[in-house]
């Protein structure tokens, strides 16, 4: 920039030297030709103040777009005060979320609970139509069978209701009663349960009557809290356990990973069956925030993955100033809150400050 406007100086016509003195007579009918190394050598060269002054302007706006390269960064503590007085947006809250859409996922259908399939410490009732000293409330042992009147020993572990009255009014049929009508519901559902832990309005276990999924086990134990984020995490083990199964523990168990936002937008593949002695986990909401140059500054919900380029695009997109290249995070590390520069690429951690700056000009 300085040789610039040093020869924009020389150009001008203001010498950093004294112009040199040809000791050499330079004949009028055939003077010298000009060249770069003697063009300023001779006074008789006028130049046009119009080019002079175009070429300081020149070197000007170039100094000055060179400065314009340095976008203002928003400060930390400024940051931090929006964000204390920052309330998260209604449609963040994925408990409210699930109040007025779970419905839309159940299926109306009610489940046959003839096909229900009967396990150990279930409770049946059995009734014999016309026969009401034969009616009989059974608990089904660890070993799969309980025990009737005039036919003893029943097993009934791996089969469903259906089949269990066929075989009853089998052993009753022609030795005691002519053509027996056998009714057999299950009172109790106890054979195969799931566990529901983290931000659920009651967790606990709950059973399954039959084929389950996602949304129905959700809705009986109240649905999210407010402070649940939108990640579901599935356990299942690969040996039976009467236990619900910690995070910690799942080393060699399957783990399937949903997005119950995503399943409340329509995404039922997000919706999955549930298997007996399955620990579905809904983890505490985690967040990120998104200031200076963006539409939709705020806090915004994590999600597993998010990158930067993905939390300025759920804020909004970037404004018409903003230096995006310039882009920061503010992290806090060991107790303080540090800048990091950051690609588009790069993954965010929960509570990230996103801070896209405003460029100069």
């Amino acid at each position: 920039m300085l040789i610039g406007l040093s020869f924009a100086m020389q150009v001008s016509g203001v010498s950093f030297h004294r112009p040199l003195r040809s000791r050499r007579k330079v004949r009028k009918d055939n003077p010298e030709p000009l060249n770069p190394y003697n063009m300023f050598r001779f006074k008789r060269i006028k130049h046009s103040p119009v080019f002079s002054a175009f070429v300081l302007t020149f070197f000007c706006s170039v100094f000055l777009l060179s400065c314009a390269r340095y976008p203002t960064i928003p400060e930390i503590e400024n940051v931090e005060k929006i964000i204390e007085e920052e309330e998260p947006p209604e449609s963040e809250n994925i408990g409210k979320i699930f109040q007025k859409k779970a419905l839309a996922f159940i299926p109306h259908t009610d489940t046959d609970k003839e096909d229900y399939e009967i396990g150990p410490q279930d409770v049946l009732e059995i009734v014999i139509w016309d026969h009401d000293d034969l009616e009989r409330e059974v608990h089904v042992s660890r070993k799969g069978e309980f025990s009737f009147p005039l036919i003893g020993k029943v097993h009934a572990d791996g089969i469903t209701v259906a089949q269990l009255e066929k075989k009853v009014g089998d052993e009753l049929s022609g030795r005691y009663i002519i053509d027996p009508q056998v009714s057999i519901t299950v009172k109790e559902y106890r054979s195969k349960s799931v566990f529901i832990l983290g931000e659920v309005e009651t967790p606990g276990e709950y059973p399954l009557t039959g084929e389950t999924i996602l949304v129905e086990v959700l809705s009986l134990a109240g649905g999210p809290t407010e402070d649940a984020g939108s990640e579901v995490i599935v356990i299942r083990p690969k040996n039976h356990r009467e236990n619900p199964v910690s995070l910690e523990e799942a080393r060699e168990d399957e783990i399937i990973d949903l997005n119950l936002r995503k399943l409340l937008e329509g995404d039922t593949s997000q919706n999955v069956f549930l298997e007996p002695n399955d620990t579905i986990y809904i983890p505490h909401a985690e967040y990120f925030y998104v200031f200076g140059e963006v539409k939709k500054p705020g806090r915004y919900s994590m999600e597993k993955g998010t990158t930067v380029l993905k939390a300025i695009t759920t804020a909004g997109g970037v404004s018409e100033k903003a230096a995006i290249n310039k882009t920061r995070i503010v992290r806090e590390q060991e107790g303080a809150k540090i800048q990091i520069p950051v690609k588009m690429t790069d993954p965010l951690e929960p509570e990230d400050i996103v801070m896209v700056p405003e460029s100069f000009f």
